[in-house]
């Protein structure tokens, strides 16, 4: 979290004489709730990830209003909790979009049922390769998403808690971390430095710089750091996460 630069906060590391506005650490260390800078939070714990994901904020940079910028001061408590609450709400409403979304692509499903002509047969094309008698040649299997930008590749990756993620661009040039197999509740299983949920789309939409999500993805890797996997073929894919092409 940051405040405006005119408005900075003293550091609560002993000895630290610094005021800082950008990278504000809130730590809770032996029942004390301490306001650090980046720096010495690094000194103090190891790194960045020392302590793990943050509870509220998770990298993403959120600017405290004037108000807030007091209770930082005054009453971090208070902050804290009003920070729990906004969380809960946005579960809740992304709750209930992901609800809204599902009814409305199964009520679309069900209508194209309804309407979708029988299916007529016809033979099947004859590979040019038949003719010749030799053998078929392997084909690239496609993406599954329709919105993917063409001739470019992925990355995906395997964590330590089963699930699998792969990175992909979309059309206009957005990156996505999207979850396969998807699986219920995926828009809750990643914190925010990765990105924002987007149920449309059906991933993570990463805000900025893809950086920071690739660092936390690759810092919770099942097979541990640069087990991922990039590639252009999506049986690569398949055969690294598994699931139904």
């Amino acid at each position: 979290m940051e405040v405006d630069a005119s408005e900075r906060v003293r550091c609560a590391q002993p000895g630290c004489q610094k005021s800082v506005y950008r990278a504000i650490h809130i730590v809770r260390d032996g029942g004390e709730l301490l306001v650090l800078g980046s720096t010495c939070f690094q000194k103090r714990f190891g790194g960045l990830l020392a302590l793990g994901q943050a509870q509220y904020g998770g990298g993403g940079g959120k600017l405290l209003s004037p108000e807030e910028r007091q209770m930082l001061q005054e009453n971090t408590e208070a902050l804290l909790a009003r920070f729990e609450a906004q969380e809960e709400q946005a579960r809740q409403a992304a709750a209930l979009r992901l609800a809204r979304l599902r009814e409305a692509q199964q009520s679309a499903l069900e209508r194209s049922r309804a309407l979708a002509p029988a299916p007529s047969i016809a033979p099947a094309p004859v590979a040019p390769w038949a003719h010749a008698g030799g053998r078929p040649l392997p084909t690239r299997p496609r993406f599954p998403w329709a919105w993917m930008k063409p001739r470019t590749g992925v990355a995906a990756y395997k964590l330590r808690d089963g699930t699998g993620w792969v990175r992909v661009e979309h059309l206009d040039g957005r990156q996505f971390i999207t979850p396969w197999p998807s699986f219920e509740g995926w828009e809750e299983a990643l914190p925010p430095v990765v990105g924002r949920a987007n149920l449309e789309v059906g991933g993570y939409e990463v805000q900025g710089a893809i950086f920071g999500a690739i660092e936390y993805l690759r810092s919770q890797l099942q097979g541990g750091p640069m087990s991922d996997i990039r590639t252009g073929m999506w049986a690569d894919v398949l055969a690294y996460l598994g699931g139904r092409p």
